[in-house]
């Protein structure tokens, strides 16, 4: 998550966990999933065993859902990501999407839901965890704009979302299945060792003129741009 944009709320509402003042403390997350929720479930609002995440209402925005492993992996440069053994978390992350629901007066439409991984120099937390929020509405209207121009192998955009330069691939299905969009990543990167944690990455789902899928976006992120930018935490589109 964004420095600016999270940690002083989120862990302002966790004090017995920090041991310095909020914006200081790099493991609020891992210390609430880790000593809160493995134990008791609260303050996340499930905890799955078998995948190995639990889900956590943040304290920004009125839907806004963080899917967090319940294993140290630290961000986008964690070599668990790396492994094809470690669990899908962006096809968790989508199955999650009933939690956002459930905070809005009606589901958020496909191509209006998002899931985004902000890079290294991009967050203040170092335990992975991924946004389930909206879209904001230019976000939504520039990829449903590029969407069916959008390719099997990755391409940048014609145009800029949420300030980012993007390359994006399309994914077809109702679900993301087999489809890991961190091993994706890794794929077309010379070093992923090294190059992984540099990049942003987002999936959003979009309505294809041949069928459901999703958008894929991925950039090397500038400092405090991360790819929660995509996002509206205000969920604008719904209301």
């Amino acid at each position: 998550m964004t420095f600016s944009r999270r940690v002083t709320a989120l862990a302002a509402s966790f004090l017995p966990f920090l041991f310095a003042p909020a914006y200081a403390d790099s493991d609020v997350l891992w210390k609430i999933v880790h000593d809160k929720c493995l134990v008791q479930t609260a303050p996340c609002i499930s905890v799955n065993t078998v995948e190995h995440y639990a889900m956590l209402k943040d304290l920004r925005g009125v839907a806004q859902f963080l899917l967090i492993p319940t294993d140290k992996i630290t961000g986008m440069e964690s070599p668990a990501l790396l492994d094809p053994a470690t669990p899908n978390f962006f096809a968790d992350a989508w199955a999650e999407q009933g939690d956002v629901d459930s905070r809005l007066p009606r589901p958020v439409p496909r191509d209006g839901m998002s899931l985004a991984v902000n890079a290294l120099q991009a967050r203040s937390q170092n335990q992975l965890h991924i946004h389930v929020d909206c879209l904001s509405a230019d976000a939504r209207a520039a990829l449903k704009a590029d969407a069916d121009k959008i390719g099997m192998d990755w391409a940048a955009l014609p145009d800029a979302v949420a300030g980012h330069k993007f390359a994006a691939i399309r994914v077809k299905g109702e679900t993301l299945g087999d489809f890991n969009p961190f091993l994706a990543l890794a794929k077309t990167l010379k070093d992923p060792a090294k190059e992984m944690g540099d990049h942003n990455l987002v999936v959003t789902g979009a309505n294809f003129a041949d069928g459901p899928g999703f958008i894929v976006l991925t950039d090397v992120a500038l400092p405090g741009m991360g790819g929660e930018d995509v996002q509206d935490h205000s969920c604008a589109i719904m209301h």
